[in-house]
C-alpha cells in the first residue's frame, strides 16, 4: 500500500463520500473508487457501509484509518526533524485561540523576547482549532477548558469563569449570584454572531434553554464604550478584574452579577498535539509558557476598563 492511497482513504474517511473526497484531492471520482477499490482488494475486507450516496466507515476502515494516520504523522516527523537539522528556517509559531483577550497580557512579552520569530495568530472553535491541532495546521491551541482527546498534551494556564456586567440599579442586581437562566429577560450586548467564534453568550444560553436578549451587536471596542448608554449587560471574564482597584473601577459603572453554571466555569488551556515532533521555535513558545506565570488580561487603570462613561454632555 502506497502513502498517496493512504491519503487519499483518509480524505475518504473524512467526506464520507466519494465525490466531495474527489473535489477536494482534484482528481476524478473514478479514479478515486478504483483506489480505494484496490486498497480493499488488498486488504481483503470492506471499509465502508454504503448508504444510498454515503459511505460509512465501519471498523474495518476504522482500524486502518488509525495507522494511516499515525503512518501519515510520522511521516510529518520525519520531515519537521530533517528539516530542523540541515536548515533551522522554521521561524513561525501558529497559534489559534477561542478567544484573542487569552493572549493579550502575556503574549507580547515572548514576542518582544524573541524578535527573530513570527507569531501567527487567528480565533476559532473547539472543534476546529483541535483539528487543526491533528493536522498538523496550526502548533498550539488555547482553549476554555481541557481537551477531552488522549491525543493532546495540555497545559493549564488559569482557572477562569464568566461574569455579568450590569448597569447599576438593574433589578436583579440585588441577589450577587444568579443562575443564568433567571437573566432570561435582561437585555446584552455582544459580539456580532460567527461561526468561527463560540461566544460567551451563546454558550451559556444554550445550556440554559433559551434564546438571549440581544439589543446590540459589534466589535468589543464598541461594546466596551456602548454598554452603559444604552443600559444593557455584558458578559466577560473574572480574571479582567484581579485586584480590589480593578472591582473599583468596575463597580463606578455597574453591578457584577457571579453565575452558578457549571459552564461558566473555565480552565484555559495550551494544547498541541502529542504525536507530533515540535519545531524548534515551537518548544521556544512551550518552554516560556512552562516557565513563567501566565496571567490572564486584566484591567489596569479606568483608561483601560471595559466600561466608560458615555459621553460628555
Amino acid at each position: 500500500m502506497e502513502l498517496l492511497q493512504l491519503q487519499y482513504f483518509k480524505t475518504i474517511a473524512e467526506c464520507q463520500h466519494i465525490t466531495k473526497a474527489a473535489n477536494k484531492l482534484m482528481i476524478s471520482q473514478p479514479s478515486l473508487s478504483n483506489t480505494l477499490s484496490r486498497i480493499e482488494n488488498e486488504l481483503g475486507v470492506q471499509l465502508f457501509d454504503r448508504q444510498g450516496r454515503n459511505i460509512v466507515l465501519n471498523r474495518y476502515g476504522e482500524i486502518v484509518l488509525e495507522h494511516a494516520n499515525n503512518i501519515l504523522r510520522e511521516l510529518d516527523n520525519i520531515r519537521t526533524e530533517i528539516d530542523e537539522l540541515e536548515q533551522r528556517q522554521n521561524r513561525v509559531v501558529t497559534i489559534a485561540s477561542t478567544d484573542s483577550m487569552y493572549l493579550r497580557e502575556w503574549l507580547p512579552t515572548f514576542i518582544g523576547q524573541n524578535p527573530d520569530l513570527t507569531i501567527r495568530h487567528f480565533v476559532s472553535t473547539t472543534e476546529k482549532i483541535e483539528a487543526g491541532l491533528l493536522d498538523g495546521v496550526i502548533d498550539f491551541g488555547i482553549l476554555s477548558n481541557i481537551p477531552d482527546n488522549q491525543t493532546f498534551h495540555y497545559h493549564t494556564l488559569w482557572k477562569d469563569q464568566y461574569i455579568v456586567l450590569m448597569p447599576q440599579g438593574s433589578a436583579p442586581a440585588a441577589k450577587p449570584v444568579h443562575d443564568f437562566a433567571e437573566l432570561v429577560h435582561e437585555p446584552f450586548i455582544a459580539l456580532p454572531q460567527s461561526e468561527n467564534i463560540a461566544r460567551s453568550i451563546d454558550i451559556l444560553s444554550k445550556a440554559a434553554d433559551f434564546k438571549p436578549n440581544i439589543i446590540f451587536e459589534g466589535e468589543r471596542e464598541l461594546l466596551e464604550r456602548i454598554m452603559i448608554p444604552i443600559r444593557a449587560s455584558i458578559i466577560m471574564l473574572q480574571s479582567a478584574l484581579q485586584s480590589e482597584q480593578d472591582f473599583a473601577v468596575c463597580q463606578k459603572y455597574c453591578d457584577i452579577i457571579h453565575l452558578s453554571n457549571p459552564e461558566a466555569q473555565l480552565t484555559i488551556t495550551l494544547a498541541w498535539d502529542r504525536k507530533r515532533t515540535l519545531s524548534a521555535a515551537a518548544q521556544r513558545l512551550l518552554d516560556f509558557v512552562r516557565a513563567n506565570p501566565i496571567r490572564a488580561w486584566h484591567l489596569k487603570s479606568p483608561e483601560e476598563a471595559y466600561l466608560r462613561e458615555g459621553p460628555k454632555q
